[in-house]
């Protein structure tokens, strides 16, 4: 399910990019943050988690909203 950056809205680009960010932003904080302690493990694993969670959400409903924008133009 291949959809062109040209055929999106404004809408919905916004939206893929704000997934994408909350993406990099999660993976980032998992690879660069070394908690100390086990409450600080937590916290950075129900930050990482949210934000994966996060782009996951934006990006189906941002593949949900480009196909229905798109069925209503045909």
């Amino acid at each position: 399910m291949c959809i062109p950056n040209r055929l999106l809205d404004r809408k919905t680009r916004r939206l893929m990019v704000l997934a994408n960010i909350s993406l990099v932003i999660g993976l980032l904080l998992w690879l660069f943050v070394h908690p100390a302690g086990q409450m600080e493990k937590n916290w950075r694993d129900a930050a990482c988690g949210f934000l994966l969670g996060l782009s996951i959400t934006i990006n189906l409903f941002g593949f949900w909203f480009a196909r229905r924008c798109r069925e209503k133009q045909i």
